[in-house]
């Protein structure tokens, strides 16, 4: 079921609301239970088939989370050690929940790999990928982490089941912790249908559906066609087309997050931040501090920060000293920063998709990132005391290479293949020519993309404009929308359902 679909507007989300309204009534475990039952409903809707499969995996985590919660932060110890039992039971954990997702998303892309290895054909047939394993498994990995390291709150079965299912976050994040989302869980105030929650939620809910059907989807048959056709297009309609995605996609997912957090606001559960105006960004390592925020963090603390200290501790052991910014010591900053930035990114562009083209999206953010860090360290800091004009201009330079730069991982981010990711690099330097033959059945939308570039970089991102709804609403001590807000957002909804029949299913389903 899809958000952005008459099903889940007209149908799902009511009954959900009104059930939830009823079963509080018989106290906060009836309404938890509601919402799981619920969330199970909302995944059976796509496909039934691997409902059991996400029951059995959120029953096997529950019950491993337990168990380790048991042992607490202790000591290291020797073999027998509870820690290291501990630690094994992690370990564990960690290896079954990988297993599914290993088997749907990536077998069958090292199947055909080494079929072309040794040339012989591969089967056509393809694993159905069971919609958001890699959030509900990367979610579930990072409780167990927080249970081993004693951070974890000790929940109920029906509240973890809660954590792990609840519908707004199932198909495609945020990534939660149970350490943002328990105490939430566990409050029973929240388990009511309140008026504010509903306003709020609701209108943050608008503006995401509005820029996936206004915004993205009328951009899809423009990139799609570019995509399929790399070679067919010269210098322009390349630029186009690559543009068009990076709108198609920046909206998109700024869409889904904005309905994600607006739906888990209207049943009075705070969702974390996870889209900042990205396209913003004055360097890589802000972009990354924008875009997919939840996944930015779980992958600096569980990939990135282990990498790191590990290296740190060996380098000690060896008495070799350890990275300083200022420093100019170029093994301590390779083995230091840019080895796990390298491990962390190729491991995240591999997240993304089982085909080689992610791997280098991958490691092409992995050499920006330690570009950036070590132009950090080691390169000039800027003057404060410049002209405002030169400021403005420099931020402004920023902002456009940082654009550009990821411009170039999104092209292997769409592309079907390295090879085709190439084609159209190419065809954007003028290899295909200034223009082609074909280039006359790609219709560009130069104003559609001048519209979008002037939202993304002029006008305030959803979370602007909720603080300020939010603040007037604490100065009132409710939220109420005046007659404009009102209408205006009556008038998006109203587009937004009238479009509906066009939308498609979100980028990052996929994932």
């Amino acid at each position: 079921m899809l958000f952005n679909s008459y099903a889940f507007i007209c149908a799902f989300l009511p009954i959900a609301l009104l059930g939830y309204h009823l079963t509080s009534k018989f106290g906060p475990t009836a309404a938890a239970a509601w919402l799981v039952l619920s969330s199970f409903v909302f995944y059976a809707y796509w496909n039934v088939a691997f409902v059991p499969m996400l029951m059995l995996s959120i029953l096997f985590n529950f019950l491993l989370g337990r168990f380790l919660l048991g042992f607490g932060d202790k000591l290291e110890g020797d073999e027998d050690s509870p820690s290291m039992k501990a630690d094994i039971a992690l370990a564990f954990g960690i290896v079954c929940d990988l297993i599914p997702l290993m088997y749907f998303k990536y077998l069958t892309a090292i199947v055909d790999f080494f079929h072309n290895l040794v040339g012989i054909p591969g089967d056509d047939q393809s694993i159905i990928l069971p919609l958001g394993i890699s959030f509900y498994t990367f979610t579930q990995i990072s409780y167990l982490v927080d249970c081993r390291q004693g951070q974890a709150k000790d929940l109920d079965l029906v509240r973890y089941a809660l954590f792990a299912s609840f519908f707004p976050h199932l198909a495609a994040g945020p990534l939660l912790h149970v350490r943002e989302i328990a105490p939430q869980l566990l409050d029973r105030r929240i388990y009511a249908v309140r008026t504010e929650n509903l306003l709020f939620g609701a209108l943050y809910f608008v503006i995401g559906l509005s820029k996936k059907v206004i915004l993205a989807d009328p951009l899809a048959r423009e990139v799609a066609l570019g995509f399929a056709h790399p070679a067919a297009f010269g210098t322009l309609s390349s630029w186009g087309y690559v543009l068009a995605y990076s709108m198609e996609l920046y909206f998109d997912f700024s869409g889904y997050s904005d309905m994600a957090i607006g739906l888990a606001a209207m049943f009075g559960i705070k969702f974390p931040l996870n889209f900042n105006s990205p396209y913003r960004s004055r360097c890589i390592i802000d972009f990354w501090q924008r875009w997919h925020m939840t996944l930015t963090r779980y992958l600096t603390l569980l990939l990135y920060n282990p990498i790191s200290l590990l290296v740190a501790r060996r380098r000690q052991k060896q008495g070799l000293p350890p990275f300083r910014r200022g420093v100019v010591d170029m093994p301590a900053f390779l083995e230091c920063v840019a080895a796990p930035t390298l491990v962390t990114m190729a491991l995240a562009g591999v997240w993304h998709g089982a085909g080689l083209q992610f791997l280098v999206f991958g490691l092409c953010h992995a050499f920006y990132l330690t570009v950036n860090q070590a132009w950090r360290a080691y390169g000039p800091k800027p003057r404060e005391a410049a002209p405002i004009g030169i400021k403005a201009s420099i931020v402004a330079a920023q902002v456009i290479v940082t654009y550009l730069a990821v411009l170039v991982g999104q092209v292997f981010f769409r592309a079907d293949s390295i090879g085709e990711a190439m084609t159209t690099l190419g065809g954007m330097l003028g290899l295909n020519g200034w223009t082609t033959p074909d280039d006359a059945g790609m219709p560009m939308p130069y104003l559609d993309l001048a519209e979008r570039f002037f939202i993304v970089w002029a006008l305030p991102n959803s979370q602007t404009i909720m603080q300020w709804l939010a603040s007037h609403a604490a100065a009132a001590s409710s939220l109420r929308l005046n007659y404009a807000t009102s209408l205006a957002a009556g008038l998006l909804l109203g587009c937004d359902l009238l479009m509906l029949p066009g939308s498609a299913v979100f980028l990052y389903f996929q994932f």
